[in-house]
């Protein structure tokens, strides 16, 4: 894949936007010994935008990042 470069990203206000909203369900579990690490079903499950918000300004920097470098590459033809 190509390298991305200069890749600046520059804060903007929030922005309004509909987004599809999802409960996350799932376990989590060592691929070595199969030992469950987590457990994200019932009441631990996560809801998606809203885990959002319980994210850092660096997290929310960092996803964002990550989610710029997947749609480029989609743009791309990747």
């Amino acid at each position: 894949m190509p390298d991305i470069r200069n890749l600046v990203i520059t804060p903007q206000t929030s922005a309004n936007v509909n987004v599809p909203r999802a409960t996350i369900s799932c376990t989590i579990h060592d691929s070595k010994t199969g030992a469950q690490l987590f457990d994200f079903t019932g009441a631990n499950a996560v809801a998606f935008p809203g885990i959002l918000s319980t994210l850092t300004a660096a997290d929310r920097l960092e996803l964002l990042h990550l989610i710029l470098t997947w749609l480029l590459a989609k743009r791309m033809g990747a």
